[in-house]
């Protein structure tokens, strides 16, 4: 008798002791842009800034990278102006001069990471307030992982 609950207990300390250390978060990272031919037109100019707007309401850390061709540096300055009036960050978008085999005169393409939890759901914006402290650590660890801090040497 002894015995039988002296393996007994073994039995449940060695089941209680076990983890599950399984990750079931999903990582997407995402990609949206657009293209302009005429990047003189105020229209563009336009188009362009409400893309940067409902992108960055939609995910407020998303990356913006600024692809144009020579004869679009004036349209280029002026969105510059837009990123700075609208307090997106200098180290959130990057222009660059485009490569030779670019069709359009001026290319916006934003990056954004998307975290889905089987037990937390997706994390936005929107839904802050409603997340879990357990699933709102969850999805800052997901992120330092995905996005680790690079050191300036």
């Amino acid at each position: 008798m002894r015995s039988l609950l002296m393996v007994l207990l073994a039995l449940v300390m060695f089941g209680c002791s076990q983890a599950n250390v399984s990750n079931s978060s999903v990582i997407d990272e995402m990609e949206e842009s657009i293209e302009f031919d005429v990047a003189d037109s105020e229209q563009s100019i336009n188009r362009a800034v409400n893309f940067i707007r409902d992108l960055n309401h939609r995910e407020p850390k998303s990356r913006f990278s600024v692809y144009y061709k020579t004869g679009s540096s004036e349209f280029v300055d002026k969105l510059n102006a837009k990123f700075k009036s609208e307090g997106i960050a200098k180290n959130r978008y990057r222009v660059v001069l485009a490569e030779a085999d670019q069709q359009k005169a001026v290319l916006i393409s934003a990056t954004y990471v998307r975290i889905k939890s089987r037990e937390c759901g997706v994390m936005t914006f929107a839904s802050r307030d409603e997340y879990r402290f357990g699933c709102a650590l969850e999805h800052n660890r997901n992120m330092s992982l995905v996005n680790p801090i690079k050191s300036e040497l």
